[in-house]
């Protein structure tokens, strides 16, 4: 919601004119990614401060019966692309100290660097901080891989660059 937010705000667009034209996403458990789409209906006034919700309500074409009441979904609202660095989740580790990558640097070095999640898209997880572009990420081999070790370093190429793909946010 605060995504949805600072855009609304970048674009001076009240709640009240999105109505109806807002698209909203939805999918199933047992359904990969989100294959229902619809617009939003209702958006509530205020939130709710105990929980950190906003009550929305989406309208979908449901000729299947697929969508049920009391069935449990994902939700997505689309916002617009924006560049965004992508690793492949496996990349992610974790510790005490926080999620971190494991990166090779121009000696060939293994080095720790603590980063700051954001969404993910499939098996790809944005980083928000603590990671340059230019940065090679151990994505392989990453047990074997220890901080200050010197490794011989393979090059592969992102699915996601190859096919020059950018992911929304």
């Amino acid at each position: 919601m605060q995504r949805v937010r600072v855009q609304m705000a970048k674009n001076n667009v009240n709640v009240t004119e999105l109505v109806g034209q807002v698209p909203v996403e939805v999918g199933l458990q047992t359904e990969k990614g989100y294959p229902h789409k619809g617009v939003l209906d209702y958006a509530s006034p205020e939130l709710n401060q105990s929980t950190g919700t906003l009550k929305v309500r989406g309208l979908f074409e449901n000729a299947s019966f697929a969508l049920l009441p009391g069935y449990y979904v994902r939700v997505r609202l689309p916002l617009r692309p924006e560049p965004a660095l992508l690793v492949p989740e496996v990349a992610v580790g974790s510790d005490q100290g926080g999620r971190y990558v494991l990166t090779v640097n121009a000696d060939s070095v293994v080095e720790q660097r603590r980063v700051t999640l954001g969404q993910t898209f499939g098996e790809l997880c944005v980083i928000e901080s603590g990671l340059k572009p230019d940065e090679r990420v151990v994505v392989a081999g990453i047990l074997d891989a220890i901080p200050g070790q010197k490794v011989d370093p393979q090059m592969q190429t992102p699915k996601s660059a190859a096919a020059g793909s950018t992911a929304p946010q």
